[in-house]
């Protein structure tokens, strides 16, 4: 919108949201608090030109393919799930509502979050178009992907444990 209308943007101070707000910057919606940031004195801020950022963006992602942006508001106005998307795998084809974990002083785990599991699998679209059964061969793809899931056992990170057990999130391309 700011870019649209050929309006500066601003750059926030995580640091500064957290300390004003409580929360870390990423459990934020930047689009409902924009404005009452932006008149915020004690949230440092610096003033870049909206269009003149998503122009270089543009330019980077036409000539390396990166960065892989999520829009976080259509995201979620899209997403049936209870709570809030804020981040996604690197290509975005895995989106999971996630939850911070929360430690003790001690660094012991006052509540476990939920982040996201990447499960995905890839088939060579041009072969599989070929074969003689398309429905078979995502049949038994997917299939695969669900073992690797419910195989997956990150005992490691407990909150990506907790999140392929709830959500047994699968990519297929």
């Amino acid at each position: 919108e700011l870019a649209k209308n050929n309006e500066e943007m601003y750059l926030f101070s995580p640091y500064d949201i957290e300390q004003v707000y409580g929360v870390p910057m990423s459990e934020i919606s930047i689009s409902e608090k924009y404005r009452e940031m932006v008149d915020n004195k004690r949230i440092r801020k610096s003033k870049i030109k909206a269009r003149e950022f998503f122009q270089i963006l543009a330019e980077i992602q036409f000539e390396s393919g990166y960065p892989y942006m999520m829009f976080e508001d259509t995201v979620n106005r899209a997403n049936p799930i209870k709570g809030r998307i804020n981040m996604s795998n690197l290509c975005s084809e895995i989106l999971q509502v996630n939850a911070p974990t929360e430690y003790h002083e001690d660094l012991t785990y006052r509540r476990i979050g939920k982040d996201i599991s990447c499960n995905l699998g890839s088939l060579n679209i041009a072969q599989v178009m070929d074969s003689p059964d398309f429905g078979k061969s995502i049949e038994i793809a997917i299939r695969g992907l669900t073992a690797v899931s419910e195989m997956s056992n990150i005992r490691s990170v407990p909150s990506i444990e907790k999140g392929n057990q709830e959500s047994h999130a699968i990519g297929l391309g």
